[in-house]
Order: structure tokens, then sequence, then C-alpha cells
């Protein structure tokens, strides 16, 4: 209850004041990349056919072995904004997606930075529009949205949950001045602060956290924006498995022992009192003395969950129906703490 009404109602009440700037930032949108050719094909004309005065797009190769090198030289033949990074090798003792990153953050002419994936959609043709109005003020990190796609079946439905609460969390911690994370799929940052940390200086050799473990450190509660405007959110392409979605879940999770303290303190609390929610309430209901506490205990847990995600749902425009929220909220506990396990150990080297 104290993460809802404390935390998460900040969401609701959240009013974007942000206008359009007298002159538009110029911005590098950054995308690292590795045998990602198809996706490419139909991401690099949404980013062409962006409505932007004045924007460049920096393609990461990072070491591929498909035919992505070859087209996206002949896309950067006959487009003047397009700027392609070739990574051969990785050196020794660093993360290749971090090596890959800080190639192109380096060569990319522009001090506003604007990420995305390569499996990413923009919703429209104002994604770098409504994300430069929160670039061109003081703040130098913007946190943005990236759900995924709709799909059938119960998988798809956890994943988008996944998302969703993943953004209700990092949202609502940012706007109570407790910033810990965003997501590489839709975030932008400043390059003078990238170059004053000395980017992934301090995580370099761990897998994943690119996003996130920078944000983590770099992130002050004077220094960043949510934004939460439709037209600047970015969709991107879910996993179609069991196992493909445990594989990628535990490689986000593994990232969060490097967390600051107090942040590894409140999202361990946070899954903790969820997962002991059901874990305690469900044996009580078998025993008489206890049922109508618990039955009105559980009730009221559950309804306030699902109307205050219901109301934070309409600001994010994601389509869940209210009455499929208890039961996203018991499966997604169950699937988080199955994966924290694994996660905490991993060594994975890889980020593709």
């Amino acid at each position: 209850m104290f993460y809802h009404w404390y935390f998460f109602i900040r969401i609701i009440r959240f009013k974007d004041e942000t206008t359009d700037p007298e002159i538009w930032p110029s911005i590098s949108v950054i995308i690292c990349a590795r045998n990602e050719l198809q996706n490419l094909q139909k991401l690099i004309p949404l980013l062409l056919s962006q409505d932007y005065p004045d924007f460049e797009i920096v393609i990461i190769d990072d070491r591929s072995d498909d035919p992505m090198y070859d087209y996206m030289l002949e896309q950067r033949a006959s487009q003047k904004n397009l700027k392609l990074v070739r990574v051969n090798y990785t050196p020794e003792g660093m993360n290749p997606k971090k090596f890959a990153l800080t190639m192109g953050i380096r060569s990319a002419r522009f001090n506003n930075l604007l990420f995305t994936d390569a499996d990413c959609i923009p919703t429209g043709n104002q994604w770098i529009k409504t994300m430069a109005k929160n670039i061109a003020g003081k703040e130098e990190i913007i946190l943005g949205y990236s759900p995924y796609l709709k799909m059938p079946g119960l998988l798809n439905a956890l994943i988008r949950y996944d998302a969703f609460f993943t953004a209700v969390q990092y949202f609502s911690f940012a706007l109570a001045g407790l910033p810990y994370m965003g997501v590489g799929r839709n975030l932008a940052y400043k390059k003078p602060l990238f170059m004053k940390l000395k980017g992934f200086f301090k995580h370099i050799p761990v897998t994943g956290g690119d996003d996130d473990l920078f944000v983590n450190r770099a992130a002050t509660k004077n220094n960043i924006s949510v934004c939460l405007d439709p037209e600047s959110f970015n969709f991107s392409i879910p996993k179609e498995t069991w196992y493909d979605w445990y594989r990628q879940k535990t490689r986000h999770l593994s990232v969060g022992k490097y967390y600051k303290a107090n942040h590894k303190f409140l999202l361990g609390m946070l899954a903790v009192s969820n997962l002991l929610f059901y874990l305690t309430a469900i044996p009580l209901f078998f025993f008489p003395i206890t049922l109508p506490l618990v039955a009105v205990g559980f009730i009221w847990k559950i309804a306030n969950h699902a109307v205050v995600m219901n109301q934070i749902k309409k600001k994010l425009n994601e389509p869940f129906s209210i009455w499929l929220f208890p039961l996203l909220d018991f499966t997604h506990s169950i699937a988080i703490f199955a994966f924290s396990f694994p996660a905490r150990f991993s060594k994975r080297a890889t980020w593709m």
C-alpha cells in the first residue's frame, strides 16, 4: 500500500508542462546493432521520416556477420544524416555492447543523445520531437517509455505487464526524487554527462546495464525528467518463447545487484512484500478463524492494485483490462521470484 500511494500515484498526478523550445536542439539518435539487418530495414525508414529539423542517426555495427553492414553502406550513400560506426573487435576485459556504444557516442556530432534498439518501432514521426522537448531543458537525463507490441497469449501479456510494471517503478521513483534506472530502448542523456562520468567505466565488464546502471550512477533528483507523452513511446518486439524471455529477464535482473544500496532495499522490499502477501494469504484462507480478516485484506489489496494500475495504464496507453491485473500481479510475482536466483549468480558474457 505504501508503494502504491507514495510512489505509483505520482504517475497518475503527473502533468507534462513541457513546451516547444524556441530553438530545437540538435540530436544524435544512437542504435547499437549486431546482425539486425531485417530490423534495421524496418527501423531506418521510420527514423528518416521523423519530423525534426536537425538530427543524425548513428548506427553502430558491432561485429555483425550478416549483410547488415552492406545495407547500411548503401543507406549512408544516399542519406546525409546517417552515420555508420563499425566495430570489428572488443578489447579484452570490456563488455562488447558497452564498448560499441562508447565508440558510437564518441563519434556523435551532437551533445544530445537519444537511444533506441534496432528492434524498436517509434509510435510515429513525432518521437524525436516529443523527447526533444525535455532534452531542450536543464535536465541531463530523460526517461522514455518502451512498451512491447501486443500479441495473443499469456506469455505476451506477462511480458507486456513486466515492462509496464517496471516502467511504473522507474517513472514513479524518478518523480519522487529517487531515480534509479531507465531502458535503453527509449532513453536520452547529454554527452557531456557521459564524458564527465567516464561513460560505462565503473561497470564496463558487466554484461547488461548500459542503460540502467548508467542512469543509476548518473541520475539525481535535479537532473532527470520523465516523458509520458504517447507520441514519445517506442514499441519493441517481444520474445515469443518462455525460454527466450527467461534469458532476457535474468540478464536484466542480474545487474540489479550493482544498484545503489537504497534502491536495492526499496525494490527488494516491494518484490518481497508482494510475494509474501500471496504466500501467506492463500494458506490462511483454509483456516476458519482467519478467513474473514484474510478475505477483506485480500480483496482490499488486489482491488487497490487493480484500480491504481488501471489509472496508470490510461496514462501509458496500455490495453490491459482492469480484471486482468490481479492474475498478472500474482503470476509476475512468482516469475520474478523464480528468475531472481539464477539472475543473482549469472555470469553470462554476451549481450545478444
